[in-house]
């Protein structure tokens, strides 16, 4: 059973009072409206009737804000996102800036993002609440964050990996830690990985109560991704995945708890590479049989 417990209240929360006018978040922050149908990039933003038409504009304008002096640093600004489908590539984050989609596109209850996101420079704990992120027709990495991005969070949104050429990973994360992946669904013949952790800092990191569907690796962890201060955790997740449920290649530097993965290859090495000392009730089922990791005879 799937556990949304970090998005028992506040999802909830933010799209209850996205329908107000001038609404603030509790932080104290400032509060941006973005309607890419009927938005204007020249427009205030502050409310519905004054909204910006492009993301990119609402985050170059929240960041700015948040940097403007001391009084507004330890704030949190939100954006509220209504639209059916944007094209867009995301390079610059919002420092503490909340993402809430509002929108929709066609039966997905939430807007549609379509771009090759590489956000670089700034992006501190900017978070992204009921957004579909979707690779182009070309393919390639839905979302690359690196370590200028610490903190970021994605909670209750969709990576869709389907198009004309599909998505080769969806989430990459190089050294950015406290990364939080938190009931997101991964789906579409993701051809390499659907999330996939590089080498370097990765304190803090959760991958927790998510749906995952991959043509290639479920989740694929680097050799060198370390975690020194702060323990990770992938918990609770459901993976369907033609490779590897789980690759860790590092061993011993994330907990892995509650997890049931379905993969096309036989059990054992082809269908999870998870250490057995790091893990606590995972189920496995490969092409040929199934099993817990760890279970009492045999560790892989």
């Amino acid at each position: 059973m799937i556990q949304k417990r970090n998005l028992h209240s506040g999802l909830v929360d933010y799209i209850q009072s996205a329908g107000g006018v001038g609404t603030r978040f509790a932080a104290g922050g400032q509060t941006y409206y973005v309607d890419n149908n009927s938005g204007a990039d020249g427009a205030s933003g502050e409310d519905w009737d004054h909204a910006l038409k492009t993301l990119s504009k609402a985050m170059a304008v929240s960041h700015a804000n948040i940097a403007t002096a001391s009084k507004t640093w330890a704030k949190r600004n939100t954006i509220y996102l209504a639209a059916d489908s944007i094209t867009e590539d995301l390079v610059l984050f919002a420092h503490k800036t909340d993402v809430v989609g509002v929108g929709a596109k066609d039966s997905y209850s939430m807007p549609c993002i379509v771009g090759n996101h590489v956000p670089a420079a700034r992006g501190t704990s900017t978070r992204f609440f009921n957004v579909q992120f979707r690779c182009p027709a070309a393919g390639g990495v839905i979302m690359t964050l690196n370590s200028s991005n610490e903190g970021i969070q994605f909670h209750g949104c969709h990576f869709n990996g389907w198009n004309t050429i599909p998505a080769t990973i969806a989430l990459m994360a190089t050294a950015s830690p406290r990364l939080e992946v938190v009931g997101c669904k991964f789906k579409g013949a993701i051809s390499v990985a659907a999330i996939q952790l590089n080498a370097g800092d990765g304190n803090g990191t959760i991958i927790a109560d998510n749906i995952i569907g991959s043509a290639g690796i479920g989740i694929d962890i680097n050799a060198s991704f370390t975690c020194v201060n702060e323990q990770a955790y992938v918990v609770d997740n459901i993976i369907n995945a033609t490779g590897l449920v789980i690759d860790d290649d590092a061993d011993t530097t994330i907990a892995y708890i509650g997890n049931r993965g379905i993969s096309a290859g036989n059990f054992g090495v082809t269908s999870h590479d998870i250490p057995a000392a790091y893990s606590l009730d995972n189920q496995v089922t490969g092409a040929d049989s199934s099993g817990l990791v760890p279970s009492t005879d045999q560790e892989y």
